[in-house]
């Protein structure tokens, strides 16, 4: 058995391995990122973006019923059982769990499809690309059941790389590739046809990555389901899952309804610009859960403590520089992807601010969660998504763009500091990056 220093020293190698490796992929993502954004929004133009990017919220949106909140309970439950050893639950969680998410996910498709011409004014090609989109779905759900699980089994990097590097690479080959061949006649709905391509081949790399991690032992076991116990607790999370995607999207669909879609297509532009500055706090709590759900479950908390505040520093450390250098070179950034998308300068500064205060705050929304105090979380994220919707009717009207980006980074802000407090209240630790100063 491994003396304490031992733990210790190897609990600390893995983080900063998965970090590091997070990071890295995070790093590298965001370039694929850029480069995708860049060749869409200069094949398409602001329109024909803005109907991209305007059904990629849709799809985004559709995720949260479909996942009916099992990714966070997937990433708590199995961490859980393979630290007991118990793979008869863990079997049954995960095939419980892709059999409920991929009929949900199959319906709500369905559903979406039918009901395309109500739910926007939009163009023929609007509607088009909706219904391609929808396609995607079961996909996406069922992969974001596959990512925690592999976090839980601490193949974090591996884990990561069907998403951030299989799928970005034959995504931009797809598109560079087709606009040769296609020219001025390659449109936004068969850009999102590549996007559902390159999304089925990243979730047969994924499948298959999950297949060879699970220990032998996990084939061998007959399934044990708890159904209820399961259900009890990832309907608080789907709430959760469900507002945070309303914070995130709330912004982009409101504009899409209430303004018109070159619109769109500029706030998106710096929507995905300020994006950038959140892969350092991903990377970590990509790294954390697991670590926070088994140190919480052994009664840790000066452990809990210690690492809750130096991971809290290392994210402020890492952002505030890429604020400030995002903020000095926004409008040589927005530049890039086009004359037109310049316009999205002052809301790309606002919501750079609300990025910076979320990495001040550290991990706190998945402090709680792996904590089993997810109706905290479900309870400020509702707040904050109502705050959201209700700023976005007052000032999209009259402000546009930024009226989109202050009603975005002022619910932001509201729901880190609800968290911080909650986090001080359930588990008396300071989540903060100034830790027992505040």
């Amino acid at each position: 058995m491994k003396s304490l220093g031992e733990q210790e020293n190897s609990l600390r190698s893995f983080l900063a391995k998965a970090v590091a490796g997070t990071f890295g992929l995070q790093v590298a993502n965001a370039g694929f990122a850029y480069v995708s954004t860049l060749l869409l929004a200069r094949f398409l133009g602001a329109e024909g973006y803005g109907s991209y990017a305007y059904a990629l919220a849709w799809l985004n949106l559709l995720t949260i019923p479909a996942l009916l909140g099992l990714p966070g309970l997937i990433t708590r439950e199995i961490s859980i059982y393979q630290s007991k050893s118990n793979w008869g639950l863990a079997k049954g969680l995960l095939l419980w769990a892709n059999k409920i998410v991929l009929l949900t996910s199959l319906a709500l498709a369905l559903l979406f499809v039918g009901m395309t011409r109500w739910l926007t004014n939009a163009t023929p090609q609007t509607i088009s690309i909706l219904g391609i989109a929808a396609i995607a779905l079961p996909l996406m759900t069922l992969t974001q059941l596959r990512q925690p699980t592999m976090q839980a089994l601490n193949r974090i990097v591996l884990g990561q790389l069907p998403e951030f590097l299989i799928r970005p690479v034959l995504f931009i080959s797809l598109l560079g590739g087709s606009y040769l061949a296609f020219g001025k006649n390659f449109t936004a709905p068969w850009a999102m046809g590549l996007y559902v391509a390159a999304n089925g081949v990243a979730f047969l790399f994924g499948t298959w990555f999950l297949t060879k991690s699970l220990p032998a032992v996990y084939q061998e076991v007959p399934a044990e389901y708890a159904p209820r116990i399961w259900l009890r607790s990832a309907l608080p999370m789907l709430l959760i899952g469900g507002m945070y995607v309303i914070n995130n999207r709330t912004d982009t669909i409101m504009l899409g309804v209430m303004r018109d879609q070159a619109e769109v297509g500029i706030y998106s532009i710096a929507s995905q610009g300020s994006s950038l500055l959140s892969f350092v706090l991903i990377a970590f709590n990509t790294s954390l859960a697991p670590t926070f759900a088994s140190l919480y479950a052994q009664g840790n908390f000066n452990r809990l403590q210690k690492i809750v505040t130096k991971s809290s520093r290392m994210i402020l450390l890492a952002t505030v520089p890429m604020c400030l250098g995002l903020t000095v070179f926004s409008s040589f950034f927005l530049s890039l992807f086009g004359a037109e998308f310049v316009q999205g300068k002052s809301a790309l500064t606002i919501l750079i601010v609300g990025q910076l205060f979320n990495a001040a705050t550290g991990s706190v929304a998945l402090l709680l969660t792996m904590t089993h105090y997810e109706r905290d979380v479900a309870f400020g994220v509702t707040a904050s998504a109502v705050l959201n919707v209700i700023l976005n009717a007052v000032l999209i009207p009259s402000s546009g763009l930024e009226g989109a980006a202050i009603a975005t980074t002022a619910s932001r802000i509201a729901w880190n500091v609800l968290l911080v407090f909650l986090v001080y209240k359930r588990l008396g630790i300071r989540s903060t990056a100034l830790g027992k100063w505040i």
